[in-house]
């Protein structure tokens, strides 16, 4: 049997700067909105945040409110079994204007035996 599971590459496609974190283009960065690392969270300098309102809420629609939705190892990268869902996420961060991103897909070949 045959079966796909899809994740999100995120590469930047201009510098951006964020309380913890600066993504310079080029980067590859991959969705995972539960990835809560420490240099993806938003809420560390309160300075920042009054300064740059609009940026603490960019990513809001597609992951945890108080974190980026990405993290920089391809393992931790959210899969779906569903491609549409992914198409969902892509769509909405390309919109952003940060990262073009892409959908890849892991191809798994297995047998089902009886035991």
């Amino acid at each position: 049997m045959n079966k796909s599971l899809y994740y999100i590459e995120c590469t930047c496609i201009k510098d951006c700067v964020y309380p913890n974190v600066e993504f310079h283009v080029g980067d590859v960065l991959y969705f995972n909105k539960k990835a809560s690392s420490n240099e993806m969270y938003l809420w560390n300098r309160k300075d920042w945040n009054k300064k740059y309102p609009d940026e603490i809420y960019k990513y809001r629609g597609v992951g945890d409110w108080s974190y980026l939705p990405f993290t920089r190892q391809k393992k931790n990268a959210k899969k779906w079994q569903v491609k549409r869902y992914a198409e969902w996420i892509r769509d909405r961060i390309n919109e952003r204007g940060e990262f073009n991103c892409v959908i890849k897909e892991i191809k798994i070949t297995y047998e089902e035996e009886d035991v």
